[in-house]
């Protein structure tokens, strides 16, 4: 019989989330769960995770407190196993393109991660590309928090407010209060109930990436393949669906693929049926136009923006230029088409 343990008293969202983790996989989905801070108690068993003062992957121990610990999602740092070097211990040892130290769910993500998204979702066993991105952008997008709040870190230099609705957050309120009657809930019935709250949140955040989000890369991708088809420039670009979340896969794709022309505008038709044509910002901002929509027209709406754009059917621009429409497709790439020839004089 498979035995979990982790440590006993005041939980938190991480070791609460490792241990729905482990319970995804075949064997450990029935183990029997041991919280103690007793070693003793935990050395029989067979996977520890964030107590015992130990990270050794071969031995099934995942704590992270240790002195010299500084594993990364996508580093290796074989020195702070063991024990570890005591001067091993920031973001300047890790190898990889992350630099959030790994709290225990973490580290069994990172082991595990993509046999649990395989075991939750098995049409991504087929899948391996699909399954190599959602492991990663699974852990961007969620894994990554809580390691950074387990281990203490801001999540920016300077905050400007606390957010009390975070699931750490949230599992902290699932404790015990200190003046609460002592015939509530038990330790670990309150555990169980963070568990499946972490749970349920992993499993959400997971079916979007791979119910919405994967396939709109695949649409993106393919707009972005036929890029010139649109324009020879190759700078603009024609969605077949309007409601595609497309920013962050074109940013992805754009490297992927090499492609140093980037995309300044993208076209799609709304719901209502208008031709949008939609700037593209810098990645890493959110209002930071690659180019905008040529000046002289923001503002304008309907015949006022056609005739100072010399373009039929024109509907609006935007005051701040990162958005128009037109009522046809043809309408709506002119208006892309001379705002880059415009940049360009």
């Amino acid at each position: 019989m498979q035995s979990m343990g982790t440590h006993s008293g005041a939980f938190q969202a991480d070791e609460a989330l490792g241990i729905y983790l482990l319970r995804q996989l075949p064997q450990y989905r029935e183990a029997t769960l041991v919280r103690s801070r007793d070693n003793e108690v935990l050395k029989p068993l067979s996977i520890v995770i964030d107590v015992g003062g130990l990270y050794n992957h071969a031995q099934f121990r995942y704590d992270h407190h240790q002195r010299g610990f500084f594993e990364t999602f996508d580093g290796e740092n074989q020195e702070c196993r063991d024990g570890g070097r005591t001067d091993v211990t920031g973001p300047e040892s890790a190898t990889g393109k992350f630099k959030t130290k790994l709290s225990a769910s973490g580290l069994v993500y990172k082991h595990y991660g993509r046999e649990i998204i395989s075991a939750l979702h098995p049409a991504l066993r087929t899948a391996p590309d699909a399954l190599e991105w959602i492991y990663t952008k699974m852990y961007s997008e969620f894994m990554e928090a809580i390691d950074g709040n387990d281990n203490g870190i801001e999540i920016a230099d300077e905050v400007r407010y606390r957010d009390g609705t975070s699931l750490p957050a949230r599992v902290h309120r699932l404790n015990a209060r200190w003046n609460e009657p002592v015939d509530g809930p038990s330790e670990t019935e309150r555990f169980e109930q963070a568990s499946a709250l972490c749970g349920s949140e992993f499993a959400s955040t997971l079916a979007h990436l791979i119910d919405c989000e994967l396939p709109a890369r695949e649409v993106v991708e393919a707009a972005l393949l036929a890029r010139t088809s649109v324009h020879a420039s190759g700078e603009v670009i024609c969605f077949s669906n309007g409601g595609c979340p497309w920013k962050t896969h074109l940013y992805e794709l754009e490297r992927a693929h090499n492609i140093t022309a980037l995309i300044k505008f993208v076209l799609y038709e709304d719901s209502a049926k208008m031709w949008r044509v939609q700037a593209v910002t810098k990645e890493g901002t959110a209002f930071t136009n690659r180019l905008g929509l040529h000046e002289p027209w923001r503002g304008l709406r309907d015949e006022a923006l056609s005739a100072a754009a010399g373009i039929q059917g024109c509907k609006f621009c935007h005051a701040s230029g990162f958005i128009g429409g037109n009522v046809t497709y043809d309408g709506a790439l002119a208006m892309a088409l001379k705002t880059i020839e415009s940049a360009k004089s």
